[in-house]
């Protein structure tokens, strides 16, 4: 999840004190629409709580009126909004360039204020103005392309003609921006789906009236302008799937609506597995599970990306595709099987019989082995080559784990067993590391 910077109420109030600077000179005209350029120097008006220079300028703006400020060029800026002293909106800290977009609650004349970031913030700057026409109420429908502003929740009604799939982006440069959509048996919402902290959701729709719901994540009195897109979309590829049967060997397209999506797979005989799940608007999430196995993953595969590797014995097996975060959206999934390495470790584990081993890359070896009586157990993993990280599990709930227990990046847990059968999952914490091992379990 991606975190929005807002300018905290301390540093805004740090800021209206130039405007006590405002008699002298007076604050430069302004209109909506129009453009002008000026510079932060040393004679700038001085707000002495930060040291920081403000130039300002006045705007007329009706009840209802929405109006972005943005500021261009060498300045590092900040931009605050005043009417009658009070503080009615101040910009989020950018790298190139710093805007404001506000919405006038009444008539008025307002205050723009273009401060440098902090006392050593000086420079040439363009400060560039314009209207934001508002969404009209009316049905957005397929190719439709609007802006709007929003101080909360805004609703919008959406009206799909034709069956089909369909993508639509809500962007903003003011707030991190979270989209829901509702309506013809589905419920999805999304955060980050599209580019930096915007919203996407790509999903099939339905003929019938939907309703989208636009607002900022995590702050629901966040305001600011946005856009927002509905569009037909088309994927690379003339089958997209829902779940089903996978084929060792294969890579499908899925598309995640936000529910969990089933796929099996058949193993004739033992191998060395690894699934790969991908996709640029959901966060993918996967669970394996069959033969005793239990595991899942969210971002073993880098970026948001999910993998899970194996060692398993023949049976059939079925991989979950889900998703981290509430989303909607395409998604690959792959899945590839070899033959086992030799030295390859996994299988049976005798108590008192320490057994070498070779970790794979990105795998887990799995070794299982009976409790005929209740005692008090100690499995060891060490290795000169890995940080070694141990999972002790039963009927595929987990019983213990540990790192670092063993001394060094050697892994050791120590329980009391009841009677039964136990999965040792033996792997490493940097998932891409592999190396030799050794597994030793003993009855203490």
């Amino acid at each position: 999840m991606k975190t929005v910077h807002t300018l905290s109420l301390a540093i805004a109030l740090a800021i209206a004190p130039a405007l006590s600077q405002a008699a002298d000179p007076a604050p430069a005209p302004l209109s909506i629409g129009s453009e002008v350029r000026g510079e932060i120097t040393s004679r700038s008006s001085l707000n002495h709580q930060d040291g920081s220079r403000s130039q300002l300028y006045r705007v007329d703006l009706r009840e209802g009126d929405v109006a972005t400020f943005e500021v261009e060029g060498a300045l590092r800026a900040r931009l605050s909004a005043f009417l009658d002293d009070a503080l009615v909106g101040s910009s989020r800290e950018r790298e190139a360039s710093s805007s404001l977009t506000i919405r006038a609650r009444r008539a008025g004349r307002y205050t723009i204020a273009v401060s440098g970031v902090d006392a050593s913030s000086y420079g040439p700057y363009t400060l560039v103005s314009s209207r934001v026409d508002t969404y009209d109420g009316q049905p957005l429908r397929v190719g439709a392309s609007i802006g709007d502003w929003t101080d909360g929740q805004r609703e919008l009604p959406l009206q799909i003609d034709r069956a089909g799939l369909y993508t639509i982006d809500m962007m903003s440069d003011d707030f991190d921006a979270l989209l829901a959509l509702e309506g013809e048996g589905i419920s999805v919402s999304n955060d980050d789906g599209g580019d930096d902290s915007n919203a996407r959701l790509t999903l099939r729709l339905a003929p019938g009236r939907y309703r989208l719901f636009a607002r900022s994540y995590g702050d629901e009195g966040a305001g600011g302008a946005y856009r927002l897109r509905v569009a037909s979309r088309t994927l690379d590829t003339d089958e997209v799937r829902e779940g089903g049967d996978l084929a060792v060997g294969a890579t499908v397209t899925g598309l995640y609506a936000g529910r969990p999506q089933d796929y099996r797979f058949t193993l004739p005989e033992r191998r060395l597995v690894r699934l790969d799940m991908r996709s640029d608007e959901i966060d993918p999430l996967m669970r394996l599970s069959g033969q005793g196995v239990q595991k899942e993953d969210d971002d073993g595969g880098g970026q948001l990306n999910s993998r899970i590797g194996l060692m398993l014995e023949a049976g059939d097996y079925t991989v979950q595709a889900d998703s981290a975060t509430p989303g909607a959206g395409p998604y690959t999934l792959s899945l590839t099987a070899s033959e086992v390495p030799e030295g390859a470790g996994g299988g049976a584990l005798a108590t008192g019989r320490p057994v070498d081993a070779t970790l794979l890359p990105g795998m887990t070896d799995r070794w299982t082995f009976e409790v005929r009586s209740a005692g008090d157990y100690a499995i060891e993993m060490r290795s000169g080559q890995i940080d070694s990280y141990l999972l002790l599990r039963q009927d595929e709930a987990e019983v213990a784990s540990d790192d670092d227990g063993a001394g060094g990046l050697d892994a050791r847990i120590v329980q009391r067993l009841a009677p039964g059968r136990y999965v040792i999952e033996a792997s490493a914490i940097d998932t891409d590391a592999g190396g030799p091992y050794r597994l030793l379990l003993e009855r203490r």
